[in-house]
């Protein structure tokens, strides 16, 4: 298809296409919103828990009821997409019979012919799904046999040859997929309308569209290719207004607060009506081009028989939405992004009042978990310091975070396999760098003395499914070094910390987690440590309510420390101590302005980190 025709038809139909996708959105927020709500609910009331994080995710989503619910939410977002798909492709024939069909029209025709086109995505699933599979096997199949012999640490931290070699094998894989199903998805470009005009079935429509494209798969290839091209320019449309406003907004040195928050709040809603705008584009031009295709291959009975059902459709009578519901709807979203501001501005807080938690030590200045980096971070300030410990094979507590030290120094022995004093023999400093030599795996007694009285200590239960007494042993060490009062104790295994909490139900515990479903903070724990994706501004409030603290991580960058200060959080999981005591020094010298500008150069902006990490994981 010719790029500057279908440039031209989109910016012909551009009214009509948004109306759809608009409906057709909409129409998924009511309906998988409170569906995915009551589906969650269910299957967490039967889990017994109010919500589950990270791995025990998987086994909630692998359980035959995660399985059910899942297919059950796929399957109604993939009819939602297919009705629109179809209601584009009405308004897509149009513009190649030169027909003007409305969008009510277009929306009611895609309706009626709502159960072939409910097939017609499953077919298409299925279809895709036989080659996805033997594929998602295969590329599992090469890590299982490549990538696990030792902690994934190691292999993303260091990248030897059997990383490499996966991600060979697995780029080979992925071209293989890519070939087949690429050829089989071009065979199948003209399914839709044969379903929406051919009055084919679903099975046959795929046959069909096969037939007629088997000698016209670079005439199809090309067009597609148009349309990808064109989508991808679209798509950058947004992402450049915001990169060019936001930056004169935040260089502008704004520090007139009204004024600050109208400019921002525009720019958000100019961003976001951009992305809804692009994204309905996108699609039309695909329907656009393989309506094209359509009135190009297909024999001429059919086009004729388009052709009459065009105008019939367009002759009904339009009781959709005016042009004037259309301007509604949109001041609706308008004011809605605007409500939605000023409620994310009320959040922000304007009080300093946070932890600086040094992740590993000091992290960042020293090797992570020895002694060294325990001494840094007390002489960088830190409020808590925060370590990793495990059982040695001889019952001992060990400071380690990997199951192994293949990545600290080469040396494959599981902690598990191995006594103390084996694993004391291990240089896990010169890594950092040679001056670190002499460091060794500390263990949790010999922190907890250095700790003493300087600085609270957090201690996080590792778990890679060889522990024994972890939790006891924990309890056992801090009580005989009377350091009960300064210790807190977490980790991303609920059930690690629901022993703990049995054992000593007056100690602080918290959760730490990446990912999660269901209301983290009605969890029976006493705070929260989260990624920053998840630290939202609705769920730090939530956990506030709940009396629970919120710690976010691991976070290494000055826009990033001092947006979630504002954010409200309690305490900040970092690499860098020094840098957060000084960022709060600064902060502390910043007019109420001044700091809602660093948080919106980070919202809208992203942070520069002055160094690369080995591993920022928990």
């Amino acid at each position: 298809m010719n790029p500057s025709l279908l440039v031209g038809q989109l910016r012909a139909y551009w009214r009509p296409i948004l109306v759809v996708h608009l409906f057709f959105t909409l129409l998924g927020v009511i309906l998988l919103a409170p569906l995915f709500g009551l589906l969650l609910q269910g299957v967490l009331s039967l889990s017994g828990t109010a919500a589950v994080a990270d791995q025990d995710i998987a086994y909630m989503l692998l359980s035959p009821l995660g399985l059910a619910s899942g297919i059950a939410l796929t399957a109604i977002f993939l009819a939602i997409a297919g009705l629109e798909l179809g209601a584009l492709q009405v308004i897509a024939q149009g513009a190649q019979q030169s027909v003007d069909v409305s969008p009510a029209a277009a929306t009611r025709y895609s309706l009626r012919h709502a159960l072939p086109l409910l097939r017609l995505t499953l077919g298409l699933t299925v279809r895709v799904l036989l080659y996805l599979l033997p594929y998602l096997a295969a590329v599992g199949a090469v890590a299982w046999f490549l990538l696990t012999d030792h902690d994934i640490n190691y292999y993303l931290s260091q990248r030897p040859a059997e990383f490499y070699t996966a991600l060979a094998i697995g780029g080979a894989l992925t071209l293989v997929l890519v070939w087949l199903l690429g050829r089989r998805l071009l065979g199948w470009s003209l399914v839709l309308p044969l379903v929406l005009f051919g009055e084919s079935a679903a099975g046959e429509a795929f046959r069909e569209s096969e037939h007629i494209t088997a000698g016209a798969k670079s005439t199809c290839l090309r067009a597609l290719l148009t349309w990808l091209a064109l989508a991808a320019l679209l798509t950058l449309v947004p992402a450049l207004f915001l990169s060019v406003t936001t930056g004169w907004v935040v260089g502008a040195g704004i520090s007139h607060l009204p004024t600050l928050m109208l400019l921002l709040g525009a720019v958000a809603l100019v961003w976001s009506l951009l992305n809804v705008l692009v994204a309905a584009l996108n699609l039309a031009g695909f329907t656009l081009v393989v309506a094209a295709l359509y009135a190009r291959l297909a024999p001429a009975r059919s086009k004729t028989a388009v052709a009459d059902e065009l105008q019939r459709t367009a002759s009904q009578p339009d009781r959709g939405l005016s042009a004037g519901g259309v301007a509604a709807i949109m001041v609706g979203i308008a004011v809605l992004a605007i409500l939605t501001g000023v409620l994310l501005l009320r959040k922000v807080q304007l009080e300093d009042e946070v932890l600086v938690v040094a992740h590993r030590g000091a992290a960042g200045a020293a090797p992570e978990n020895t002694m060294a980096s325990v001494r840094k971070a007390l002489e960088d300030g830190a409020d808590w310091v925060e370590i990793d410990v495990q059982e040695t094979r001889d019952g001992e507590v060990v400071v380690v975070h990997d199951s192994d030290f293949m990545k600290l120094a080469g040396n494959p022995l599981k902690v598990w396999e191995g006594d103390l004093a084996e694993i004391q023999q291990i240089d896990i400093g010169s890594w950092f760098d040679p001056r670190f030599s002499g460091e060794r795996a500390p263990t949790l007694q010999d922190v907890l003395e250095t700790v003493r009285g300087r600085s609270k200590l957090v201690i996080e239960l590792k778990y890679y499914g060889h522990d024994e007494q972890l939790e006891q042993r924990v309890v056992d060490i801090v009580e005989a070094a009377g350091m009960a009062d300064q210790v807190v104790v977490m980790s991303l295994k609920l059930d690690g910390i629901q022993k703990l909490q049995a054992l000593r139900p007056d100690w602080t515990a918290g959760l730490l987690a990446a990912k999660a479903v269901g209301d983290l903070t009605r969890l029976d724990v006493d705070f929260l440590a989260v990624n920053q994706s998840m630290a939202r501004p609705a769920f730090i409030k939530r956990a506030h309510r709940a009396g629970k603290q919120v710690f976010v991580w691991t976070v290494n960058d000055g826009l990033s420390l001092s947006r979630w200060v504002s954010m409200g959080v309690d305490g900040v999981i970092t690499d860098e101590p020094a840098l957060a005591r000084d960022i709060l020094a600064q902060r502390a010298e910043l007019s109420s302005a001044e700091r809602l500008m660093l948080s919106a150069a980070l919202f809208f902006g992203k942070p520069e980190v002055a160094k690369q990490y080995r591993d920022t994981s928990p």
